[in-house]
């Protein structure tokens, strides 16, 4: 309807409430109840109702299935390494059993047990964590935190790979039995575990805006 400037108030007011009616006889009205609420409207629009809610819960579970779908891939991508990793510890004592007791090791033996020790004497806190588990488990526990600094029933929770990095220097500068590690560097990681353990192991503590900027600030000092 069309009302000009010079229209008068109650002109106005009386056009509106014969708009109104014409659309309430001839569009039919329903009340439902949507999310407990009574809700007055056509069919068309109830179903509509609630949309903006049932949008963003969607989002919401979109977001969480995208972080499920990266923690299994880190998770496969974790046994992927796990695999080949203690396939050369395997070969490697063999090739050694060959060297020392059978004195017939090849080039080939020579090379896997280079291999084998490069690898057996890196840090994994990851898979060293999991030898503490089941029947035939480890439990010199005190070692392991020795080499880490955690206990292995914490470690087996942790799927920060930046965490466990850190871990595995520890481990390799501590197990070195060529060199030493500088008392400053166990005195900032003696720090980074205090903090860590003292955020109840919360692992977003390197997202931005995170509450754990102190262990943070202990991570970054480590590298």
């Amino acid at each position: 309807v069309t009302k000009s400037e010079t229209s008068s108030e109650e002109e106005i007011k009386n056009e509106a409430k014969d708009a109104l009616g014409q659309v309430l006889q001839e569009k039919e009205l329903a009340v439902e109840n949507v999310r407990g609420e009574p809700f007055v409207g056509n069919r068309h629009g109830i179903g509509f109702t609630g949309l903006p809610e049932r949008v963003r819960a969607l989002e919401e579970r979109q977001s969480a299935l995208e972080d499920e779908v990266n923690l299994l891939w880190d998770d496969l991508s974790t046994l992927k390494l796990c695999v080949p990793e203690y396939s050369r510890v395997r070969n490697r004592f063999i090739s050694t059993f060959k060297r020392d007791k059978l004195n017939n090791a090849t080039e080939l033996d020579i090379d896997i047990i280079q291999k084998g020790n490069t690898i057996a004497y890196e840090g994994d806190a990851a898979v060293d964590a999991l030898l503490y588990e089941g029947l035939n488990r480890r439990r010199d526990t005190f070692a392991f935190k020795e080499l880490y600094g955690l206990h292995p029933a914490d470690v087996v929770k942790i799927t920060h790979k930046e965490t466990i990095n850190i871990l595995n220097i520890h481990a390799r500068v501590r197990a070195d039995r060529h060199k030493t590690g500088a008392d400053e560097f166990y005195r900032r990681f003696a720090e980074y575990v205090h903090l860590f353990e003292g955020s109840d192991y919360d692992e977003r503590y390197l997202t931005t805006g995170s509450q754990c900027a102190d262990v943070a600030r202990a991570y970054w000092s480590l590298l």
